[in-house]
């Protein structure tokens, strides 16, 4: 994938950010899992984290300026070079399953408790689909107008509720053992997804590119750890109840003559899934459209958008399974690899293609 100026460096930290922020919004609590203000603690310490995983990475872009992880590996390694988009696209996959499962079953389980998963899975991926089709820039301009709703959501929940907030339920880290803190660790920093898709997008990037991982994880630090604590702060004990915490707290927030805006919270939360849905469907249909002859290449993002759907339904039917994936993605595993042992690998090994120059 080369390096054409498909959008701006600010455009994809926004999709970045929202594609994060949407994890975070759909994901679970934990019942044993530490306290907020650990979490919020270990936010930026993951930023950092997450840099030095990344240097061998930025090296190799650096040495081949313009170019992205899957052309430095063609390249270098010729025909083996099919193993970094395959790679790519199943991660994406997976991502993108985990994540229209956990849309549905939020949906389901809040708002739509007698539709059926599937209603929402088809209906999301066709959208996100089209979506992916059209290119980086719409899904760019789209992710724009979300960041300014999410922006004005979440100004209106602190104005709201501030009063509510009782900050001495933000318990000290002592009363988290130093293994649960060490899995939060990971699962911050190699259970992000999003710095595999960083990796992947960059050369769409025009100028300023080195600032584009500062900006999406200072920005995402600040506002997560500003969503946790607040509402550790409000609900207390009661969000290890909740399926979906920040959930009940836009339901309890009311404002002068706005009342129960917990339906526009929901709406909103629809359009960031679909910007990570979509942004997901450009890494795994550009990954697949290596693979596939090149008259059939241009249906690679639709191809990607139907085995995901079909899959994702299917997962709804195989909740072990589905439980098995998220272990897999808070584990690190997929992150690791695509981020760094790969990119060591291109570093550290030289194809036939590569050293006969």
């Amino acid at each position: 994938m080369k390096g054409e100026s498909a959008i701006s460096s600010w455009q994809l930290t926004v999709l970045l950010f929202l594609s994060r922020i949407t994890y975070f919004f759909l994901a679970e609590p934990q019942p044993e899992g530490p306290q907020a203000l650990t979490a919020a603690i270990w936010m930026p310490v993951s930023i950092l984290a997450s840099f030095l995983l990344l240097l061998p990475a930025c090296l190799l872009m650096r040495k081949h300026k313009g170019k992205g992880l899957l052309d430095i590996a063609g390249e270098r390694w010729g025909k083996l070079g099919f193993v970094f988009p395959a790679a790519f696209l199943l991660f994406a996959v997976c991502v993108l399953v985990q994540t229209a499962c956990s849309f549905s079953y939020f949906l389901t389980s809040t708002t739509y408790p007698q539709s059926s998963p599937w209603l929402f899975i088809l209906l999301i991926f066709a959208v996100a689909g089209y979506a992916a089709s059209m290119g980086y820039e719409p899904t760019a301009r789209f992710g724009a107008f979300v960041f300014v709703a999410l922006a004005a959501s979440l100004l209106f929940v602190c104005v709201s509720l501030w009063p509510q907030a009782q900050w001495e339920f933000l318990r000290p880290p002592v009363y988290d053992g130093w293994q649960s803190q060490l899995r939060l660790f990971v699962h911050l920093t190699l259970g992000n997804v999003e710095m595999a898709a960083l990796l992947f997008l960059l050369p769409a990037v025009g100028k300023n590119k080195g600032g584009v991982f500062w900006r999406w994880g200072l920005l995402s630090a600040a506002v997560l750890d500003g969503i946790i604590l607040f509402a550790a702060a409000v609900l207390g004990d009661y969000a290890q109840t909740q399926r979906f915490p920040f959930y009940a707290v836009t339901k309890i927030a009311q404002l002068s003559i706005f009342q129960r805006l917990d339906s526009l919270h929901t709406a909103l939360w629809v359009f960031m899934t679909l910007v990570r849905l979509a942004l997901f469907l450009e890494v795994g249909g550009k990954s697949l459209a290596r693979l596939l002859p090149q008259k059939a290449s241009r249906y690679a993002v639709s191809i990607c958008a139907a085995v995901s759907a079909l899959l994702a339904g299917c997962f709804t039917r195989w909740p072990n399974a589905l439980e098995g994936l998220g272990w897999l993605f808070a584990g690190g595993g997929p992150v690791l690899l695509l981020t760094v042992l790969l990119p060591l690998l291109l570093l550290g090994f030289k194809g036939k293609k590569e050293a006969g120059r």
